[in-house]
């Protein structure tokens, strides 16, 4: 075995040829005599699970061998199988020194002349330095010793005593592969992100970094395939590919000799031809940093990575996933302390598309999750600002006057401010400030300036809830958003209503029912772009009925606690003590039966004030008819239908009649500016009077029939002419709406 040993490692590994044969006769010594010759069973199957969790295979044969001494009477098939292991792991050492030292060796290189990881390199320099052409340079060969041990295995088969040995040293070539890799590019991609972030702020950062995320991911993606990629399923026809990639490929040939002179003084392998680095123009990014043009390594990726998959190796991509986590860092400190709803709103905007782009090749996926991982970090920061800030300006909002100061607000007045008495410098002063701030007021006419005037009129509470809901909306998760919108319409509902009870008692009735009609108007308008439908279902805990439970339970002196049914004391605690209570939320008809209520209100006071004393007038006579027996008798006699008494009320109410009309238009259009909604408003009102109007109408007639109490023709005739009058007034007023 020790003279075969020698014998092998005199070969060379470059002679292809040689190396295979003498590959292909260890290989079936080892499968001959390991499995038809029991080998195997005596030293342990290399393949087997109870064998693999003892260690790598050459580690394994060399125990096994030390803790079975040979014995003459063993079987002779054993001991030819050990020197066949030995024989094997001797050629597969020179495959192993040749990529995953050679590999190890460079990059302790390249460290030591680059000084990484103290001194990272700059990030437009990162692609033409020794990072990537050392690795260039060593890359052909390495591609075709592991060509040799991946056509062994193939060969081979997964169930061969003898393919274990290639797939430990195929796991741990692209171990060390990787492991190099991110020793050399992890300070410099942080660093990368940390002068981004410097110099760019959080925004423009993430849009930068995916790119440079991307970028990194497609071209150690191309030099990872370089090094572990099969050569057959990566040659594609030149005609096909007159871009980028044959102008690879021609450069390859045209600048051998240069490329392999110069990888000659930087350490590299004799005679080997030297691709273009990452960095050479061909490389390089067409148009501006922020463009999403697809580099010639992007184009590599679509005619060549639908055929070869060694891409989708797992230690590659958690390297590359290690890499792209520097977004993740970096992103992520930033977002703890940004509490602008828009800062976040534009980073989950951005980190959105540059995912699209990154998912759109197979090349970045690592990029894209880690990107998603961004995405996730940023709706959750948003979220929690967001409901912060509901809680804040709309569930624990407290009205100032000025806040309240409706109708005030509506008519552009400005809000009251302390006098405060100063020298006369400073008077001066103010007043220069005044005269400058009412030159640079906004154009009456401008369809802008009236828009924000509209919007600043409204009650800060629903103007946050409908600011808030616009920036988040699609930024979220639609589950997300429809809860948070469900919480905060209930919240605004709520401080509606009670912004219009301190309204009632400053301004009026009116004031206080039109304030909460437009409010209402405007709610529901602005949600119905959302399209969501504020339901959700409830569910708290129910504790009322635990002390009877604990009762029963102490008393039970039977009880079970440790039996495996139903029967189990504890269980019939928790379940006879603790109930669910589930309670539908619809925030949507909340919203809705507010806004009917509000319109009846504003219908039936509205409808009161326009009457006047007709109302009470009705009311009166209701009142007496619904009490007695002979209703006709005492309506007869009542001193308020003596017939001086109700002409003297038609009198009085005809007289403000048309102030109160005035009064009524004037502020349903201050507050509501569409006349379809108030001719809608106002319809009910009309009826109501009319109404109202008709059974005045009919309790005259009855009262006045015999002549008494004040009535003849003539009062009755001027009653009922005020009647008309009256009517045909209300009714001219609505139709104008």
């Amino acid at each position: 075995g020790r003279v075969v040993v020698r014998g092998i490692a005199r070969l060379h590994v470059d002679n292809a040829e040689e190396f295979v044969e003498v590959l292909g006769q260890i290989d079936d010594a080892v499968e001959f005599f390991g499995g038809s010759g029991g080998g195997a069973e005596v030293f342990g199957r290399p393949g087997s699970s109870a064998a693999n969790a003892r260690g790598n295979t050459a580690a394994r044969r060399e125990k096994l061998a030390a803790q079975q001494a040979f014995e003459s009477t063993a079987s002779g098939s054993a001991e030819y199988y050990r020197r066949a292991c030995a024989l094997q792991d001797a050629a597969l050492e020179l495959l192993r020194v040749g990529v995953a030292d050679r590999v190890s060796q460079t990059c302790a290189q390249i460290q030591d002349a680059l000084h990484i990881p103290k001194v990272p390199i700059a990030a437009d320099k990162l692609e033409a330095s020794l990072v990537y052409t050392r690795f260039h340079g060593i890359s052909k060969r390495s591609n075709a010793l592991i060509s040799i041990a991946r056509k062994r295995l193939d060969a081979l088969g997964n169930n061969s005593v003898a393919s274990a040995s290639y797939d430990d040293l195929l796991t741990l070539c692209r171990n060390t592969y990787c492991g190099a890799r991110e020793t050399l590019l992890t300070a410099t991609v942080r660093r990368h992100m940390d002068i981004l972030k410097e110099r760019h702020g959080l925004v423009g950062m993430t849009r930068l970094a995916s790119l440079f995320l991307i970028r990194l991911c497609t071209v150690e993606t191309a030099l990872y395939l370089d090094f572990f990629g099969d050569p057959e399923k990566r040659r594609y026809p030149r005609k096909k590919t007159k871009g980028a990639l044959s102008q690879v490929d021609e450069d390859d040939e045209t600048k051998e000799g240069g490329d392999a002179a110069a990888e000659k003084k930087e350490g590299g392998d004799e005679g080997e031809k030297v691709p273009p680095s990452p960095g050479s123009p061909h490389f390089k990014r067409m148009g501006s940093a922020g463009s999403h043009t697809v580099p010639a390594a992007s184009a590599l990726a679509s005619q060549v990575l639908s055929e070869d998959a060694t891409y989708r190796d797992a230690e590659f991509q958690s390297a590359l996933g290690n890499l792209c986590s520097a977004l993740h860092r970096t992103v992520r400190r930033g977002l703890v302390s940004v509490l602008d709803l828009d800062v976040l709103c534009q980073v989950v905007s951005v980190l959105r598309e540059e995912r699209s782009v990154a998912n759109s090749s197979p090349t970045t996926l690592a990029a894209a999750r880690a990107v998603s991982g961004v995405i996730r970090d940023a709706q959750e920061r948003l979220i929690f600002c967001a409901n912060g800030a509901l809680h804040k300006e709309v569930a624990r909002f407290k009205p100032t006057i000025n806040d309240l100061n409706y109708p005030g607000k509506l008519l552009g007045e400005e809000p009251k401010v302390a006098i405060i008495i100063d020298d006369e410098s400073s008077s001066n002063k103010k007043k220069d400030e005044t005269t400058a701030e009412a030159k640079k007021e906004e154009d009456p006419n401008d369809a802008v300036a009236a828009q924000l005037r509209v919007y600043e009129s409204w009650f800060p509470p629903m103007r946050s809830v409908l600011r808030i809901l616009s920036k988040i909306f699609r930024v979220v998760e639609p589950r997300v958003f429809e809860d948070i919108a469900l919480s905060s319409v209930q919240s605004c509902t709520k401080s509606l209503k009670d912004g219009s009870v301190h309204i009632l008692r400053k301004s009026g009735q009116i004031h206080a029912d039109l304030f909460l009609v437009k409010h209402l108007l405007i709610l529901r308008e602005q949600l119905s772009p959302f399209d969501i439908q504020l339901r959700s279902v409830e569910r708290q805990l129910d504790f009322s009925e635990a002390g009877r439970a604990v009762t029963r339970f102490l008393a039970n002196r039977n009880r079970r606690l440790f039996s495996m049914s139903t029967e189990n004391a504890l269980i019939t605690l928790l379940r006879e003590g603790v109930s669910v209570q589930e309670s539908s939320v619809d925030s949507k008809r909340d919203l809705e039966d507010c806004l009917r209520s509000a319109c009846n209100d504003f219908i039936e006071h509205t409808s009161s004030t326009l009457l006047g004393p007709i109302g009470g007038f009705v009311d009166q006579c209701k009142n007496v008819a619904g009490s007695t027996s002979s209703s006709t008798e005492a309506l007869a006699r009542a001193p308020f239908t003596n017939g001086v008494v109700v002409k003297g009320v038609f009198a009085s109410a005809l007289q403000y009649l048309d102030g109160e009309l005035d009064n009524v238009s004037k502020q349903m259009n201050l507050y509501l500016e569409n006349a379809a909604t108030q001719g809608i408003l106002l319809k009910p009102v009309v009826r109501k009077v009319t109404r109202s109007l008709e059974e005045a109408k009919r309790f005259i007639g009855e009262v006045s029939q015999g002549g008494d109490n004040g009535w003849d023709g003539e009062v009755q005739s001027d009653v009922l002419k005020s009647i008309e009058e009256y009517e045909a007034k209300v009714k001219v007023a609505s139709s104008k709406k």
